[in-house]
């Protein structure tokens, strides 16, 4: 057979060479040109934004985008402008957009708060849930995100009727009321309202409405107080019929926004007076709240020495001069559980309890506004911090609290009711406003042997509902991490850290523990030693069966995801009984059972190699067989290490 030969043209073979090289140089020309153009109208864009220019960053940014359709960054920073305009469809488009171009998980956290702020709960939590299956998150974020998810689940199931809880209250209008003060019996209620008029434009007042027969009288002007100056109002005291409020702009003044009093004398009030220093500053001092016992007065301040912008303080009234005027000790912060690096104000005291009630724009909550509630004790201490969940805060802020003494009632301000503006609402104080009842778990994980800490990987899984569990949490370098867990839920805590040997138990949150005073649990890991062994109390079988119920699923899979980390090891999957039936039944029960977990491990990729089993029988019990929670730690499953 005659072979075909192919004759080839070396000149044209340099020719055709050449030609794609320099259209390869014009590309990667071309391509460089087009990156730094994109990149200096990046720039640009993102000056406009840090000016607050965002008509012009959304300009710059569809540039970009006509240019570069995959240029993520600009996607993002159309999502920040938009969020910033309150535009929240378009800003989820543009975090979609940029999730889908890649690193989904630098947006799904910016989704859910989106969905959030935009009141789709379910949607909300979706995309918290897939956060959380995320390793790298720190601390704080993760208590943040644990909240947010306990949120969005207690506002789409609430577990109380909403209109008993929560009415109306007098004076409500057409203008914004805000502010409001209750009397000691909870009948007369003092508040603000933004009135305007041509003359003198917008006019903030003090106004009041009484209580009789089931329902609100029509509010009327606080006349003997009213000014042209803005004031705003907070808290009676009804012992030395003293009335302190907020006034700004006025020429007695120390700051922007002074606290003032008056005194009721004669059967009339005084003329507002500047309660003075140290109780007033050169800074913003507003939102006075007399403690039940007329000793303390709590106020929210910006000045120096605070933890964030606004904070609560408290100063403790010593007396009166000759002039009349109260003398104050130094004010003092209420420290860091209670204050943030973001503003907490309108603090309010129960009047039968030792609890605070205050508002934060910085602790997770539901608004932008939210009302919180913590004890603060004898000593000083603050505890027990939580949001008072749903219907008290909502979506929109929720700003303007206050406590009458006696009725138990508390009053608030809230715009939820859209076509309204600011209108004021009330709430009874023992009416069971707590939401799904949670309890705050402190894990520290230390090394057995050395008793160092080690930063490690926990796992807390919900046994009760499969889409309610909390994915892994990594560990502080001390060792420590936080869960926010519902009381009385049942979860698998669980480790498997390289170099230790896997640890798993089961854990019921039985009492309610703060932010401020977790449960700690102590949790020890044991170095891998040939010899070693681990008790597998969460593997499940159906009675008197070799068969693997459902639930163990979660232990199997952190028994797969130890022997992966951990692939030169060796082991034995051991299976015991409690006493109860026949020692020959108990003993190939006990075979099966573990050739079953054997089975499992093989089908999900193990070696078969590396996997041993035995049965046991009642031959090797740990606790006593008299007792049923004796025979429940004795029907186990056990792995030993037989080679590393």
């Amino acid at each position: 057979m005659t072979q075909l030969t192919l004759k080839t043209n070396p000149i044209l073979i340099k020719a055709e060479i050449i030609f794609v090289l320099v259209m390869l140089i014009f590309s990667i020309a071309t391509n460089a040109q087009t990156n730094k153009m994109v990149d200096d109208l990046y720039a640009g864009a993102k000056k406009h934004f840090a000016t607050k220019d965002y008509p012009g960053t959304i300009k710059i940014c569809n540039q970009i985008l006509s240019a570069e359709p995959w240029f993520k960054d600009a996607h993002l920073l159309l999502a920040d402008v938009y969020g910033k305009l309150d535009s929240v469809d378009l800003e989820i488009f543009h975090l979609n957009k940029a999730g889908e171009i890649g690193r989904e998980w630098e947006v799904v956290f910016r989704l859910g708060e989106a969905h959030f702020k935009k009141a789709d709960y379910s949607e909300a939590l979706r995309y918290y849930n897939i956060y959380s299956d995320y390793n790298y998150i720190d601390e704080k974020r993760r208590f943040l995100l644990a909240c947010k998810i306990a949120s969005c689940r207690f506002t789409i199931h609430p577990e109380y009727n909403t209109d008993d809880l929560m009415k109306q209250a007098g004076g409500n209008s057409k203008t914004d009321e805000y502010w409001p003060v209750a009397s000691a019996d909870g009948k007369v209620l003092i508040f603000n309202r933004m009135e305007r008029n041509q003359k003198q434009g917008q006019r903030e007042d003090f106004f009041t409405a009484g209580y009789d027969t089931a329902k609100w009288d029509i509010a009327k002007p606080l006349s003997d107080i009213n000014i042209i100056d803005n004031e705003g109002i907070k808290k009676i005291s009804d012992n030395y019929k003293i009335r302190f409020f907020t006034a700004c702009n006025r020429e007695d003044g120390l700051g922007d926004c002074d606290i003032y009093f008056v005194k009721f004398e004669n059967g009339k009030w005084s003329s507002p007076v500047n309660a003075g220093k140290p109780l007033n500053t050169e800074f913003w001092e507003a939102f006075p709240s007399f403690s039940d016992d007329s000793r303390f007065l709590y106020f929210s301040s910006d000045k120096t020495g605070g933890v964030g912008n606004k904070d609560i303080w408290k100063a403790e009234l010593l007396g009166f001069s000759d002039e009349g005027l109260p003398q104050w000790k130094e004010p003092v912060n209420l420290g860091n559980i209670i204050n943030t690096s973001g503003n907490e104000i309108s603090p309010v005291l129960h009047p039968k309890k030792q609890n605070i009630y205050f508002i934060s724009d910085t602790h997770a909550g539901l608004g932008g506004l939210d009302v919180f509630e913590a004890e603060i004790h004898a000593s000083g201490n603050v505890r027990n911090l939580q949001n008072l969940g749903y219907p008290i805060n909502t979506f929109n802020d929720d700003p303007g609290l206050n406590i009458s003494s006696i009725a138990g009632s508390a009053f608030f301000t809230s715009s939820r009711i859209s076509d309204k503006g600011l209108e004021i609402f009330a709430f009874n104080l023992d009416s069971g406003l707590v939401t799904i009842p949670v309890s705050y778990v402190k894990t520290k994980v230390t090394d057995l042997v050395t008793k160092l800490s080690i930063p490690a990987y926990v796992k807390v899984e919900n046994q009760s509902v499969k889409s309610d569990r909390i994915k892994t949490q990594q560990t502080s370098e001390k060792g420590e991490t936080m869960f926010c867990l519902q009381l009385n839920k049942n979860y698998v805590i669980s480790i498997s850290e390289p170099g230790y040997l896997f640890y798993s138990n089961n854990f019921k949150p039985v009492e309610k523990n703060s932010i401020d005073k977790p449960q700690v649990l102590d949790i020890h890991l044991q170095p891998i030693v040939i010899g070693a062994e681990v008790q597998l109390y969460n593997i499940y079988y159906e009675t008197d069966s070799f068969r693997i119920l459902p639930q163990s699923e979660p232990e199997l899979q952190n028994l797969v995801t130890f022997l992966k980390n951990n692939g030169q090891l060796k082991i034995e999957i051991q299976g015991h009984t409690d006493s109860s039936g026949s020692a020959q039944a108990n003993q190939v029960l006990s075979e099966r059972r573990a050739k079953s977990v054997v089975d499992y491990l093989a089908g999900k990729g193990i070696q078969s190699s590396r996997l041993n089993w035995g049965g046991y029988g009642d031959k090797v019990p740990i606790a006593t067989n008299e007792t049923p929670e004796g025979r429940t730690l004795n029907r186990r499953t056990t792995i030993k290490i037989l080679e590393k």
